[in-house]
């Protein structure tokens, strides 16, 4: 729900960076950082009380048991999350790219090493008769600490770097600048819309995972599995959305929104080239993509058609986050949220239902369900980036 909303930092920076105004960078910045910290609070408030709603659900007992256990522990990290959310906007409104980048890589970096450390356990290593760093096998409450701790520590490095002398001196980042009520409900009511369509794309796909889980729970591993694929497939779109969604904001600040429209339109054939490349080399790869994740045998008879599934989606996918993107820099959050609800809660939802509850049908049918309606959000986005619409909205008031 929130993700976006703190996120909505960028778009402030990057056109106060276009329009070259120095003090709106910080001030936005620690706007923003005000509200990650408020909705980071809740998010772990309603992370160790999850356990009240998991059994809406449905889903098998063992699933929901293990499904609380990762939240709760994951919840933790809600505030480090979206601090980083925040932050993210002031290197990337800036065009600097490479710290959030650095920043990511030590976060994860120290996450794998935890992973293996606290999922599996360690022997330790005995020094003069006296055993160190000995852990017992924690399972998948050690994948949540272990991502927590790497988030956190992603978030310091973030701070550490923001306060580096140089953005000390232009930005006055280190200045503590009170909670600015005008400011923040410009970002608020810019961002809530964006907010809004993540909790619905989410929602949306929380109700898709519920319902893949009446089917059983083999074919609810081979559908989150596909998740995951998809979660790496479309890492390099999401770095590529961030860019135009950065460019636009830039070129906006600067007053020139014809050329934040040559760069979407960049976008757009980087983005579609890129899929379509990785939708060949899927599907020739079906038999193998999902060895990668497990080797139970009912699992990987599913794999090869949802490998399909997913090169297909993930095409779909990223012509609506690019168009999501691009129209979040230029503030135009609205349509995006509209767009989500309609089709989302109008389309996907109950077509799922019919497709897996009322026609009993199969987790494969599911999610070819779900890219004709991801594909209608692409077109919609499109449709909005060619009206041009969004080049007259205007975030600062």
């Amino acid at each position: 729900m929130f993700n976006n909303l703190s996120r909505i930092t960028g778009t402030f920076v990057s056109q106060a960076h276009g329009r070259g105004d120095d003090q709106a960078v910080g001030h936005y910045t620690w706007q923003g950082i005000y509200i990650a910290l408020f909705t980071g609070a809740i998010l772990t408030v309603l992370g160790w009380h999850s356990y009240l709603v998991l059994p809406w659900t449905r889903n098998p007992a063992e699933v929901q048991e293990l499904t609380y256990v990762y939240i709760k522990w994951r919840s933790l990290s809600a505030i480090s999350t979206q601090l980083i959310f925040a932050l993210m906007g002031f290197f990337q409104g800036r065009r600097d790219v490479r710290v959030p980048m650095y920043a990511g890589i030590i976060g994860n970096a120290l996450n794998l090493i935890l992973d293996v450390w606290l999922i599996f356990g360690w022997s330790g290593i005995t020094i003069g008769g006296n055993v160190f760093l000995a852990m017992p096998a924690m399972g998948i409450k050690g994948a949540a600490i272990g991502t927590s701790i790497g988030t956190f520590v992603n978030a310091v490095a973030l701070i550490v770097w923001a306060l580096e002398p140089r953005l000390r001196r232009k930005y006055q980042i280190h200045h503590w600048r009170r909670p600015d009520l005008k400011a923040i409900g410009n970002m608020v009511r810019v961002g809530m819309p964006a907010a809004a369509e993540g909790f619905m794309d989410m929602t949306g796909f929380l109700m898709f995972t519920i319902f893949v889980g009446t089917i059983g729970t083999v074919q609810l591993a081979a559908s989150q599995i596909t998740i995951q694929l998809l979660s790496f497939s479309f890492m390099p779109l999401w770095g590529l959305t961030t860019a135009a969604s950065v460019l636009t904001g830039n070129w906006i600040g600067e007053g020139k929104p014809d050329t934040a429209a040559v760069y979407g339109r960049q976008a757009f054939k980087l983005g579609s080239y890129y899929s379509i490349l990785l939708a060949i080399v899927v599907i020739f790869g079906r038999d193998w993509v999902f060895r990668v994740f497990t080797n139970d045998p009912e699992v990987l008879v599913l794999g090869g058609s949802l490998a399909v599934a997913a090169a297909i989606f993930q095409y779909f996918d990223g012509l609506r986050m690019l168009g999501s993107g691009i129209l979040q820099g230029a503030g135009d959050t609205m349509y995006s949220m509209l767009v989500t609800l309609g089709i989302m809660w109008a389309g996907f939802i109950p077509l799922t239902w019919y497709l897996i509850v009322f026609r009993d049908g199969s987790v494969f049918s599911a999610w070819m369900g779900a890219s004709v309606c991801y594909l209608f959000m692409g077109l919609a986005m499109w449709r909005r980036f060619e009206s041009g619409k969004w080049k007259r909205v205007e975030i600062f008031k």
